[in-house]
């Protein structure tokens, strides 16, 4: 009888085994797999294929960005013109506050930004974003260099702890890696940072939009006919969406490099238009840095030489094709860079740095940005020859004797 039970329980046993070992395999397997609520291998994928050079170039550069707040006393005019429209928060009665961007270039806590963002301001404060939870500190301008509307700032005190109680160790931002805008290619990314509409989207952090490089050297008109040249010369063009606040922001490369500014937008007649977003090239703001933190102003360069268009009678007497320049040299003053190269009053300029200066105006934006120090290539026709001159440009006498005396006076 009990040998009849034994058998009779030994399938039962044995289902239930099985069973249990069914459901261990099944649990093993379900553990194992992905699931739709978890990552797994599928999600790693996806994740490293999102990693592209637009999220690592915005990754090494977003820390280096601020936000600039400047406050001051009422503007009379209005920063929009007719066709040009700066990118930057204004107020429109009594104390105005107005906010742009920024981006520290050193570890010193300097930073730059656009001259007209700081301009008139009575007190500057520059804001972190993730990068410090937010903080927002006093700035001092060093220098502006409205020529080229640019202005250096410096912090003193933008570090943080690296707990309770301890001295502030390491700086709470990233200076920016700086580009080389001369070889920007046409059609390449473009990326602008900064802090577009100030503080009104709730966040401090700096925001990101994306385009191409559209064109180069690009000369912006002043609409102003006794200003026929103005501070936008020379310009990067893109369409990367440029703001209010993206004023003073940096405009990167897929490198994550600097390469420009963020300046203007060209609000086009025609409506509809897009796209027509202005940038100064970095090269020109490293320079213009450099100057307002070693002498507190740009240097006004200095050649020498006094330049008119041709007389009509005179091009015929001289024989001129059309093709042969439009400018003379009319006056050199004595001892200036211009009659050290070998250059007299009477030359026919025939190129400025290998292009053609065919108007007044064409010759100063070919000059414009020329610094303090920098050789220009020049020729000229004379007797029928052309002769071929080095400038060396030096700092307009005038000026650097009005630059001493404000700094004997601020000195003393």
């Amino acid at each position: 009888m009990a040998g009849s039970a034994a058998r009779s329980f030994r399938p039962l046993l044995a289902g239930v085994l099985a069973g249990v070992l069914l459901g261990a395999v099944v649990l093993g397997a379900w553990h194992g797999a992905p699931r739709w609520w978890q990552r797994g291998d599928a999600g790693a994928g996806i994740e490293s294929s999102r990693r592209n050079a637009i999220v690592r170039a915005v990754e090494s550069a977003r820390r280096s960005v601020v936000t600039v707040r400047a406050e001051g006393g009422r503007r009379e005019s209005s920063p929009k013109d007719d066709l040009l429209w700066f990118p930057f928060k204004v107020g429109r009665a009594g104390q105005y506050d107005w906010v742009g961007s920024g981006f520290f270039i050193d570890r010193r806590g300097y930073i730059i930004t656009n001259e007209h963002v700081v301009n008139g301001a009575e007190h500057i404060v520059i804001s972190v974003g993730d990068a410090a939870q937010g903080m927002s500190i006093p700035a001092t301008l060093i220098g502006s260099a409205p020529q080229y509307d640019l202005a250096l700032l410096r912090v003193d005190s933008l570090f943080t702890r690296t707990s309770v109680g301890l001295p502030m160790e390491r700086p709470a931002f990233e200076p920016a890696r700086l580009g080389n805008s001369d070889d920007l290619q046409v059609g390449e990314w473009a990326i602008a940072i900064g802090s577009p509409f100030g503080s009104e989207l709730g966040d401090a952090a700096p925001s990101v939009t994306v385009g191409v490089i559209s064109a180069v050297q690009r000369d912006l008109p002043t609409f102003d006919p006794d200003r026929p040249v103005g501070p936008y010369q020379r310009m990067i063009q893109t369409d990367a969406a440029i703001n209010q606040g993206n004023s003073g922001g940096p405009l990167l490369n897929a490198d994550g490099e600097v390469v420009g500014v963020n300046a203007v937008n060209f609000a086009s007649v025609r409506e509809g238009a897009t796209g027509l977003h202005f940038a100064i090239p970095i090269n020109t703001a490293r320079w213009v840095a450099t100057e307002l933190l070693q002498y507190g102003e740009v240097r006004r360069p200095w050649i020498g030489w006094a330049v008119a268009e041709v007389d009509p009678r005179v091009r015929e007497r001289l024989q001129l094709a059309e093709d042969q320049g439009i400018l003379t040299v009319s006056g050199v003053i004595p001892g200036s860079p211009a009659e050290q190269a070998g250059i007299r009053a009477g030359d026919v300029l025939q190129s400025i740095q290998g292009m053609d200066p065919y108007s007044l105006s064409r010759a100063e934006r070919i000059l414009f940005g020329t610094p303090v120090g920098a050789d220009i290539e020049v020729e000229v026709l004379r007797d029928g020859h052309v002769r071929r001159s080095v400038v060396h440009v030096e700092e307009d006498p005038a000026s650097r004797t009005e630059r001493i005396q404000r700094a004997a006076r601020a000195a003393g």
